[in-house]
């Protein structure tokens, strides 16, 4: 090797030494790159799990394969895939043969069997991962009669509009944003259903333990109680609060704070909904046939707003029931992972970081990430996954012996802007002052501790809007006795409900299909005519509806989804504002009735409010 090319990597390795460091704040980056691999640097107990989809399993063919890129990985635990789509890939009593399964190999083959007996001779642990609440994803429909979404339609989850998601589309759940159908986490014949499925199980295999992926809700406007409060969120406006942080909660207007209040309040009791499968099913695997013990862990989401808010997937608190979380830290941004590492070891010490293969190059980010859970002593990395790994990864780089600088790499995540506009819809102090009595302490500051826990440092997040803990709690005391003299007065609802305004709606829809978008958008500037009708009312989930209320009568207008483009105009427009019995509303229209309704109250308080 010549002296200039030493040169060379030398310099770059002072370059990466000087960036790195500067963006991942108290996480601590190994100092040196080429010392040993990852694979080499001998961790006593340090976990190195695999995730295997159950696709990767349906040819015995694929089983040496997998093993083999285990043991080039050093892995100690596979994640496999059995239970996915409402099909078994074992053999199992209670569930079907997965179709494609069957299509590949037959009726004889057992994948999970096969897997156990290869991996345990390799002393490698095997986890049965179990698809827990999500059941279906495909366009076309199950093709076994025995599949859950015929023999029990009554236990998939309903949205805000009292919808069975069993009565979805496929347009419609992807246009939604949703990976497919979900159970009802509230269901106590899901948790039965969950609980059988990991007993059978652990009962007839010899795996260390279950894993579940989809242990959550599938949406903010998914799984509510039907109660006059939930029907706040069924208007467009719920749509406005999918997400949230503690940056965010100030920058809110106070109707839409008053809105996250509810949700809030809502969201404890889906909260507690998954802790209770968990934990009913941690009970049942402990009560087994064989007496052993086995683990019980579960893929989160990292980031709190995501978990928390959207998800209603709060593994801060899941320790005394799961083993330990494995979280899907999945990012190619370094300092973000640096803050995904810090958050996540601060409430949970034992949890395992999942590494995605989701980009092609993604070897010398991967090599980091590994590096920097064991130079800051996590327990373990599991990577995500089989397939990827197999197809796309250069194992030369991802071991550390070819050294390139990526942008991802050499990113700064550690500069912020400050927030400007904070709580600027404020209620009036006289008005505040009028309802103090409804304020009850521990309630508005558990609400606050709820806008705290969905930042990654809310230190840093407080600073960044240029407010301390005590100004904050100081805001939302003052939200908080408005928002429950509110309540007082809007709820519960009266036998009168307001008409909601409507709009007549003239429309094409192109699907995108397999064409190229170019070619679709073309198709789509070529409409003259536009043959379908529908009237939409402002509905949360409803995309056409959000288009047309922000949309002049008599202009024709393209709105793109993610199955294709709305070409529209609204013919007619009504205004509502009637008062009509509530006996008298359509039974899936009454969730509408009601939001605009709580609309219409809320306003006209606010009002009254401003003009004393």
């Amino acid at each position: 090797m010549g002296i200039v090319y030493i040169k060379k990597i030398i310099f770059i390795l002072l370059i990466i030494a000087l960036i790195i460091p500067g963006c991942t704040r108290s996480v601590r980056h190994p100092k040196k790159l080429l010392e040993k691999t990852i694979f080499d640097i001998e961790h006593k107990g340090f976990h190195r799990g695999l995730w295997v989809r159950a696709v990767s399993i349906a040819s015995p063919d694929s089983i040496p394969r997998i093993l083999q890129i285990a043991q080039n990985l050093g892995i100690t635990d596979i994640y496999v895939q059995v239970v996915v789509a409402g099909y078994a890939y074992y053999n199992s009593n209670l569930l079907p043969r997965s179709q494609y399964l069957s299509k590949i190999s037959g009726s004889n083959y057992d994948p999970l069997d096969s897997l156990i007996h290869a991996a345990h001779n390799r002393s490698i642990r095997v986890h049965a991962w179990v698809n827990a609440l999500l059941v279906w994803s495909l366009k076309e429909p199950p093709d076994s009669s025995n599949h859950i979404l015929y023999t029990h339609p009554e236990w998939f989850i309903k949205d805000v509009c009292t919808r069975s998601m069993a009565d979805y589309s496929y347009k419609e759940w992807i246009d939604s944003g949703l990976e497919g159908l979900y159970l009802d986490p509230a269901n106590q014949q899901v948790k039965e259903h969950l609980k059988n499925i990991c007993t059978e199980i652990v009962n007839k295999y010899p795996v260390t333990g279950i894993h579940f992926d989809f242990i959550r809700y599938p949406g903010t406007l998914w799984g509510f109680p039907e109660n006059d409060t939930s029907a706040i969120f069924a208007g467009i406006e719920g749509n406005t609060i999918r997400w949230l942080n503690l940056l965010r909660y100030p920058q809110l207007s106070f109707k839409s704070r008053w809105r996250v209040w509810h949700y809030w309040k809502l969201n404890k009791q889906k909260e507690k909904a998954i802790f209770q499968i968990l934990e009913y099913v941690r009970n049942s695997m402990h009560k087994n046939a064989t007496g052993k013990k086995y683990l019980l862990t579960a893929a989160v989401f990292p980031n709190p707003s995501m978990a928390r808010y959207r998800f209603s997937q709060n593994w801060m608190k899941w320790g005394k029931i799961l083993d330990y979380p494995v979280v899907m830290s999945y990012t190619r941004d370094i300092g973000f992972f640096s803050e995904l590492l810090n958050f996540t070891l601060k409430h949970e010490p034992d949890a395992v970081f999942g590494i995605g293969f989701l980009w092609p190059g993604m070897e010398v980010e991967a090599y980091w990430e590994v590096k920097t859970v064991k130079q800051n002593k996590g327990a373990g990395i599991c990577f995500f996954d089989f397939t990827s790994i197999d197809t796309l990864v250069d194992f030369e780089k991802l071991r550390g012996k070819v050294i390139t600088i990526s942008d991802s790499i050499m990113s700064d995540t550690t500069k912020f802007t400050k927030v400007n506009s904070v709580f600027i819809d404020l209620p009036d102090p006289n008005f505040v002052e009028k309802n103090k009595h409804f304020l009850t302490q521990g309630e508005y500051l558990e609400f606050v501790e709820f806008l705290l826990s969905l930042s990654l440092n809310s230190d840093q997040d407080l600073g960044r809007l240029s407010l301390n803990h005590d100004e904050l709690i100081n805001k939302v005391q003052q939200d908080v006795s408005v928002f429950k003299y509110l309540d007082s007065e809007v709820f519960p609802l009266t036998d009168e409900l307001i008409e909601p305004p409507q709009r007549d709606v003239d429309y094409e829809f192109i699907p995108w299909g397999n064409e190229d978008s170019v070619i679709v958008r073309q198709r789509a500037d070529k409409i003259k005519e536009l043959t379908q009708h529908m009237i939409v009312y402002p509905e949360a989930l409803n995309i056409l509806a959000r288009a047309a209320f922000k949309t002049e009568k008599g202009k024709r207008e393209k709105h793109t989804t993610k199955t294709g483009i709305y070409i529209f105009e609204v013919k007619k427009i009504c205004e509502g504002g009637k008062p009509i019995a509530k006996n008298n509303v359509k039974p899936e229209l009454l969730r509408i009735y009601q939001s605009w309704t709580i609309k219409q109250k809320l306003q006209t308080l606010l009002d009254e409010d401003a003009e004393k």
